[in-house]
């Protein structure tokens, strides 16, 4: 009898133990989860953002006697090169940097975009005689 008492004893011990564990350990479990998800949240808006402007070069690449304007949200953390026939994107993600390199079969005007604050711009490609111009000017 003592023997079966002593085991509902240690089985609910650990049931307690157990309780307590998981409530201590699920706000974490959240915060994980969250981070997760803000660093997916992160990667699709600079997937966005490089291919819109893919998109507008693209555009004055096929017609080259038109503007293309276009209001966009810049990520943070985010640096663009344009020169020779390359467009080259830096972003963090995780304390790691991510290069992403478009070749096209135009040129740029030699053009860089670091350390721009992540708000409201408008996106401007035009073509320039033989070259390929990006700007980007601030709206708000």
């Amino acid at each position: 009898m003592t023997n079966l008492l002593e085991k509902s004893l240690l089985i609910g011990f650990g049931i307690l133990v157990l309780t307590i564990f998981s409530s201590i350990i699920t706000p974490f479990l959240a915060k994980i989860v969250e981070f997760n998800e803000n660093e997916k949240n992160d990667l699709e808006s600079y997937m966005i953002f490089i291919n819109e402007i893919d998109l507008a070069i693209i555009y004055v690449i096929q017609n080259p006697n038109e503007l293309y304007l276009k209001k966009i949200e810049y990520p943070s953390n985010l640096n663009i090169s344009f020169y020779d026939h390359f467009a080259e994107y830096e972003f963090i993600i995780d304390k790691k940097i991510y290069n992403k390199i478009f070749i096209y079969n135009k040129t740029f005007i030699n053009s860089y975009f670091r350390g721009i604050p992540p708000q409201t711009y408008l996106l401007n490609a035009s073509y320039h005689s033989s070259f390929i111009g990006i700007n980007l000017i601030k709206l708000y």
